[in-house]
């Protein structure tokens, strides 16, 4: 998968993911701080995919 599709498949998900926990945060109770812990780990590891992916590029 390329990095431009990567990111906005990324992106979309991230997205749809926080919309729907929004929405459910009004019926049930969510742990803000697994929510942002969660976030940070998804987008570095998205960093480190992007790295690995220009990093093939230049071999």
């Amino acid at each position: 998968m390329d990095p431009i599709t990567f990111g906005a498949v990324f992106v979309g998900t991230t997205g749809g993911t926080l919309l729907v926990l929004s929405l459910m945060g009004k019926k049930i109770s969510i742990n803000e701080q697994m929510l942002k812990l969660t976030l940070e780990g998804i987008k570095y590891g998205t960093i480190l995919y992007l790295i690995n992916h220009v990093f093939k590029l230049f071999l």
